[in-house]
């Protein structure tokens, strides 16, 4: 028998799931403004990284970044209205699909430049420890990113220098 918590789990992965094959019809219809870059099969890693995450830990993302947001607290009407660049879009029109950031849900950054989300998250996680914080940065990288010398510098650095950091 499943916990309230799983259940929770289980409906907030079924609820990202949903939305995005409905934003997939709305591609196939050529009907949104932008083009969303969906993560379907991620779902669930975004919910149990989110139920894992402190008051305080941010998200540092790539381009496919719907599901955090979504399963950090982002309204599915408020992401989509972003993909449609509406001004009651979650970041009012001016992130698209690539760029959309929940930073009241704590996805502070996420990148359509693939591996930037790296040196980027490394600055912030040192900035966490110089602050005195020890909060959590998570990356969240796909496998391109590891051809990117940023990718293997920002490990380092990060382990050089005991930041506060799942990659």
């Amino acid at each position: 028998m499943l916990k309230n918590v799983d259940l929770t789990i289980a409906e907030s992965v079924l609820k990202i799931r949903c939305l995005q094959i409905l934003v997939n019809e709305y591609i196939k219809k050529e009907t949104l403004v932008t083009f969303p870059h969906l993560a379907m099969g991620h779902e669930s890693i975004a919910v149990a990284l989110t139920a894992t995450k402190k008051l305080g830990d941010i998200f540092c993302l790539s381009h496919r970044n719907v599901h955090y947001n979504l399963a950090t607290g982002a309204s599915s009407k408020a992401v989509f209205n972003e993909y449609l660049l509406r001004p009651e879009g979650l970041m009012s029109s001016h992130g698209g699909s690539m760029n959309l950031r929940n930073e009241k849900g704590g996805v502070a950054y996420t990148s359509s430049i693939l591996g930037n989300n790296l040196p980027v998250a490394t600055g912030m996680s040192l900035a966490q420890k110089v602050s005195g914080h020890r909060n959590v940065t998570y990356v969240v990288t796909g496998d391109g990113a590891m051809e990117e010398g940023s990718f293997y510098e920002s490990l380092v650095f990060m382990r050089s220098q005991d930041l506060s950091a799942i990659v």
